[in-house]
């Protein structure tokens, strides 16, 4: 019987080949899963050619995580080999956005965490932690890893010697830390010092897991002070310097913790621009957004905006991103990065200088938000200064203003009010009748 089985599931296998998975067919499969005449090697290759469906795509993973109740019970299954492949499936399916809350729905964690400390899947914990980690990025997913106890684990598996276990516990940690419900758990059993371990480490995937969970965990003010005690700053400092694109996450834990104003200081003291600064010319998007972010906030204090200047950083964001970055993102962090350097008296001509305000005067008409509201700020501060109110007079700012000044968004009203008043408040720049 069992050959049977096992023959006519080859059968199937080899007829559906080239041929887009149907529901029928998954469900032919399920049945077999079910069965327990079926023998134990026919289920590991029916989950095998499941496994290398959903890997090819959403509308695979769409079908078989409308049948996922029967193979989240095969993670009890006897059979350490069946529990591995059923594993990976829920894996992957949770790592895709369409079918990440149909995995949450049949609610694996608690034997997903459980086979973390399985003898059997010892060498394919990595793929456990993967799975725990995608199911993280769910609010509700988040909340059942909490509930099913897997923080102290997992702690624990930030100091295993496999590689790709300490990554993707790292990236536990770090899911988990997004979401303002499940944050303070993480917080509670206090990873820093064990994440700022990694960071010393040679490894690339260890850095790049253990920066995205600091920098998460910096959100928190209690989370940014356990990352400043756990040592972080000088280690940040260290991979700011490295040649890899993982280093985008370093500027993210530099941003998150300035954004702290206790904190600030912190940051400041390490002195972290002339990398920072070198960073905006970066290849990677990422990298160069996340350098953005941190200097935008590090350039509110003074001293760390007269560095700034120093390091020519003004004239690398008008060069590179007022002027040629296609991402919003990135443009509108570049203008708060002027407008906080130039609200600053002392480093104001760094600015005035690169004469940016023609540029700036552009992107007040940008569809973007976030874009429109760093010009606005931008132009607010360099307006104090004469030859640069007229140049913004002479760009056409002013006729920006009967809109901006109607937007919804109340701080670009604040800003267009306040670029009005030091309009006016030079006797020799005409503003609105």
């Amino acid at each position: 019987m069992k050959v049977m089985y096992h023959r006519a599931v080859l059968d199937l296998i080899k007829r559906q080949r080239g041929i887009p998975l149907s529901a029928e067919t998954m469900q032919i499969y399920t049945s077999y899963l079910g069965w327990k005449y079926v023998a134990e090697t026919t289920k590991i290759l029916i989950l095998e050619e499941v496994y290398k469906r959903v890997l090819l795509g959403s509308k695979a993973a769409d079908v078989v995580a409308d049948v996922l109740v029967s193979y989240d019970l095969l993670l009890d299954s006897t059979n350490g080999v069946v529990r591995l492949w059923t594993s990976w499936i829920i894996a992957e399916l949770a790592s895709q956005s369409s079918t990440r809350g149909a995995v949450v729905a049949v609610k694996p964690c608690p034997r997903l965490v459980a086979l973390l400390s399985d003898d059997h899947l010892r060498g394919f914990v990595d793929r456990l932690c993967f799975a725990l980690s995608q199911i993280s990025r769910d609010s509700d997913g988040a909340r059942a890893v909490i509930e099913a106890r897997a923080l102290e684990t997992v702690l624990s598996l930030l100091k295993s010697p496999e590689v790709g276990v300490r990554r993707w516990s790292s990236q536990i940690l770090g899911e988990l830390a997004v979401h303002p419900s499940t944050r303070e758990a993480v917080l509670a059993v206090q990873p820093c010092a064990h994440l700022a371990a990694l960071l010393g480490d040679r490894d690339l995937d260890d850095i790049e897991g253990a920066c995205f969970a600091l920098s998460q965990i910096s959100r928190d003010l209690d989370g940014a002070r356990g990352v400043l005690e756990a040592g972080a700053l000088d280690l940040l400092q260290q991979l700011l310097k490295s040649p890899e694109a993982g280093v985008k996450w370093t500027s993210e834990i530099l941003f998150r913790l300035a954004l702290h104003r206790s904190r600030r200081g912190a940051v400041v003291a390490a002195q972290p621009y002339p990398p920072l600064v070198a960073l905006l010319s970066d290849d990677n998007v990422g990298v160069v957004q996340s350098a953005s972010d941190a200097l935008s906030q590090i350039s509110r204090e003074l001293d760390s905006a007269s560095t700034i200047a120093e390091a020519g950083a003004p004239a690398t964001v008008e060069r590179s991103h007022l002027r040629q970055s296609q991402y919003k993102k990135i443009r509108g962090y570049a203008c708060w990065t002027l407008g906080w350097v130039v609200s600053h008296p002392s480093t104001r001509q760094a600015v005035v200088a690169i004469q940016p305000c023609a540029r700036l005067v552009a992107l007040l008409g940008d569809t973007n938000l976030d874009v429109i509201t760093g010009a606005c700020f931008a132009l607010s501060q360099i307006s104090n200064d004469l030859d640069s109110a007229k140049t913004i007079v002479k760009a056409g700012a002013l006729n920006f203003v009967p809109d901006l000044i109607q937007s919804p968004e109340a701080i670009v009203r604040k800003y267009m009010c306040l670029l009005l008043a030091r309009l006016a408040h030079h006797n020799r720049v005409p503003t609105l009748k």
